[in-house]
């Protein structure tokens, strides 16, 4: 029944592409609930319904000195959203999608599904687990009369082999290409749903008639291209992508599709092309009366927590401000204070909840510059803009304008280039005597100091995002993500340890290497549910006391329903 649903929605989007490309566009526009009026010319403005996406939660209690793998980052974000579903318009349409395919079911209800229709593999009675999608784009194929124009549009504006790809993903996670064309909660509208705004300052007459109209799926596709290439692409994809709407999961969810469909439209090199996470480099220096103000150590502390944390050039201000405000660079605190509190003025509170190896020298000092800098760093990103994060940190409206105001004064120059970045390495000493991994009291795993670099290497990756939410799709857009979902969180630790080089899907994880469980490693896999054992460890998303999301467990595998694998030589 799930799959005669899919077919419907196939067949549903097809019927709607080709009827829009075939009827007059005043016509389309009326079908649409629209009108043929001119768009008012106003300035840009961003999607009040795209905030930056959250950090996860934070490392649990954290003391001085401790060995600690700092989480990973995110891809750095370009400004500037053309529209997009929100979070909550996206759930909806899923909850939508599933009551359908729960109609279809009938009698076959009595098989647990998830909301795009897969089967749960049967599971332990011990532990229940969660029906975990993996790419929505498996609900239906991409409609053949849009894949020429997402070619054309493609290649028209240079977007290179993922180009095709991506236009469908979005096109897909928008409208259903074409099968919703209403108008969101937050005004965007037409096939790729721009906001008016952005429709204005983007839209594009792509087939001539002398209308710029989004809900003609050529003028709205070529649109969207043109916006990419505008934003980044091809050199970054993920970049371009997070500009439409900025948010992580809805990046996940069009690389995704876009990765599944890729074939289909006529992209091959898109899974080898351009999806390499990247991190920002920014080398800045002050304003001319505070060269000498700002100390360089402090200077490239805020550099590297801006970079890390997507807070951009403003960042590296803003935190200079803090700590000028907070202890004069350090100069204003005795040693009890730096010990405490550290230069950026930072509370207990913040220190367990945020706390970040800014150094990577394996352990936090709050009276390191680098550790405070990234922390507070990251608590800002956490609450998604310098604003929020600031007024965090101090409770009070005058001090976020005061800290504003000096970063003002302080602003400088700052060059800003691009690195290929991987999951940083094991903190030397992090390892354990004896054959198996052991779980450390921060949730982290200890390595076998006798297990092959490799498996140090993957638990070192997992370490990296124990921490991180589960998100849907995580994991699977860029390797570096916010949060993971069992297959982006099980492919990262085998990207980490060198045996992988393109995120998979569970369902794809049970071909992987080859059969039967591994000396090292032992990988679980079934359609909608992945995890791994690594070094007697399990490394798993299943919900528990430590919260959702990628964690280690101490107990064993729960191994009926899945398949069993293993990277071949571990």
């Amino acid at each position: 029944m799930a799959e005669r649903a899919r077919k419907i929605r196939a067949v549903a989007a097809t019927a709607a592409a080709t009827v829009a490309l075939a009827i007059p566009v005043a016509a389309a526009r009326a079908a649409a609930g629209g009108d043929n009026s001119a768009v008012p010319a106003t300035a840009l403005e961003e999607a009040a319904s795209a905030p930056l996406a959250p950090g996860g939660p934070g490392p649990g209690i954290v003391k001085q000195g401790e060995t600690l793998t700092p989480p990973a980052t995110d891809t750095p974000s370009v400004p500037g959203s053309a529209g997009g579903v929100t979070a909550g318009e996206e759930e909806e349409k899923e909850k939508e999608a599933e009551e359908a395919e729960e109609s279809e079911a009938g009698d076959e209800a009595s098989l647990e599904k998830d909301s795009k229709g897969a089967v749960v593999a049967p599971s332990s009675p011990l532990q229940v687990i969660p029906s975990l999608p993996t790419s929505s784009c498996a609900a239906s194929g991409v409609p053949p009369v849009l894949i020429p124009i997402y070619q054309r549009a493609a290649a028209k504006y240079g977007l290179g082999p993922q180009g095709p790809a991506v236009l469908a993903g979005i096109n897909e996670v928008e409208t259903g290409f074409g099968t919703n064309l209403n108008i969101s909660s937050a005004g965007a509208e037409g096939w790729m749903q721009f906001m008016p705004q952005s429709w204005e300052e983007y839209g594009v007459d792509a087939n001539g008639d002398g209308v710029k109209d989004p809900f003609n799926p050529e003028d709205a596709i070529y649109a969207a291209a043109s916006y990419l290439s505008i934003a980044g692409m091809p050199a970054d994809t993920y970049g371009a992508i997070f500009a439409y709407n900025h948010a992580d999961w809805y990046v996940s969810e069009v690389l995704a599709n876009a990765g599944c469909y890729a074939q289909e439209v006529g992209g091959p090199g898109f899974n080898a092309a351009g999806l390499g996470p990247q991190i920002q480099v920014l080398k800045c220096s002050p304003a001319p009366d505070w060269k000498d103000e700002v100390p360089a150590a402090y200077l490239e502390a805020f550099e590297n927590a801006a970079a890390r944390y997507e807070l951009g050039k403003r960042g590296v201000w803003a935190l200079a401000a803090v700590a000028r405000l907070e202890s004069n660079f350090g100069k204003g605190m005795d040693k009890v204070q730096m010990h405490d509190q550290g230069p950026l003025g930072l509370e207990p509170s913040e220190w367990k909840e945020f706390a970040v190896d800014g150094d990577e020298d394996g352990h936090i000092r709050h009276g390191d510059p680098a550790d405070a800098a990234a922390t507070l760093a990251r608590e800002i990103w956490a609450k998604g803009s310098l604003g929020a994060g600031i007024f965090t940190h101090n409770q009070a409206e005058w001090y976020v304008q005061e800290v504003m105001q000096q970063a003002e004064q302080i602003e400088g120059n700052c060059k800003i280039s691009y690195v290929d970045w991987r999951v940083a390495p094991l903190a030397t000493g992090f390892e354990t005597p004896g054959p198996t991994a052991v779980l450390t009291s921060d949730g982290l795993a200890s390595a076998p100091r006798s297990a092959p670099p490799a498996v140090k290497a993957a638990i070192a990756a997992a370490n990296s995002i124990s921490t991180t939410p589960y998100v849907w799709g995580g994991g699977h857009g860029s390797w570096y993500s916010y949060g993971y979902d069992c297959s982006g969180a099980v492919s990262f630790a085998l990207y980490g340890a060198g045996l992988l080089d393109t995120p998979l899907t569970s369902g794809s994880l049970e071909s992987y290497g080859e059969p039967g469980p591994g000396k090292w490693i032992t990988i679980y896999a079934s359609a909608t549910h992945t995890y791994v054992e690594i070094a007697g460890l399990r490394f798993d998303t299943v919900g528990d006391a430590s919260g959702t999301g990628p964690r280690w467990h101490v107990e064993p595998p729960y191994p009926a329903g899945f398949v069993v694998r293993h990277p071949t030589g571990y």
